[in-house]
């Protein structure tokens, strides 16, 4: 079973750092990106998927190439998908933990660094830990929190009508497959990891084995 890591990419600043916090967790990761962001990747477990049309709707960019990526590549059953921001990060151990899993669905909890950068998204700094099928739900829940076997994937698409389409995606899998989600409670996301000014204080991080991200030249 493999883990295939999917990342709507266009922050090419981010290339090396990305690589550098990624390439220890021993997963396929597929940054798909539009043929102007002319990102360039050397490394035999990254799989850059560049879309054919150069445009696509403004707002939905993230979504839109998710769904490409559904429609156009191969999908295996039973391996596990994970979608991941381009400035979003996994804890240390995180895919240790999804190896260890058997459902079909996975939701993990989200920690959001400890400050509000200046015209940055408002993204309270503080952590949504998920514990119920509750608390699946807009707003209370985002894109990285999801990890899907590719059965499920398949099946699914997301929406392009507002910005919240990655939680009301995620609340349609919970309506649809209730009794295939397993909820990680303490297995964590970073939220924005790599976003000046969000994650400033160590002394607030939640694990003793969490770190302040490094930025990779």
């Amino acid at each position: 079973m493999k883990i295939h890591v999917l990342t709507p990419f266009h922050r090419v600043h981010l290339i090396q750092t990305l690589i550098h916090y990624l390439e220890p967790m021993n997963i396929e990761w597929y940054p798909i990106v539009l043929p102007k962001e002319n990102a360039s990747f050397n490394r035999d477990w990254i799989h850059p998927i560049c879309l054919k049309k150069e445009t696509m709707l403004t707002n939905f960019i993230p979504y839109e190439k998710i769904n490409d990526f559904i429609t156009t590549q191969e999908i295996f059953d039973t391996d596990y998908y994970s979608f991941l921001g381009d400035d979003d990060m996994y804890e240390p151990g995180f895919c240790d933990v999804v190896r260890q899993q058997t459902s079909k669905i996975l939701f993990c909890s989200i920690y959001r660094g400890d400050s509000i950068p200046k015209n940055a998204e408002p993204h309270p700094p503080i952590p949504i830990i998920l514990k119920s099928l509750h608390d699946i739900r807009v707003c209370n829940i985002g894109f990285g929190m999801c990890t899907l076997k590719g059965e499920i994937l398949k099946q699914t698409r997301f929406n392009m009508t507002h910005k919240w389409d990655d939680g009301r995606y995620m609340e349609r899998l919970k309506l649809r497959f209730p009794h295939e989600i397993k909820i990680l409670s303490n297995t964590f996301v970073f939220g924005n990891y790599f976003e000046p000014g969000r994650y400033t204080d160590a002394t607030k991080l939640l694990k003793p084995n969490w770190e302040l991200p490094k930025i990779i030249k």
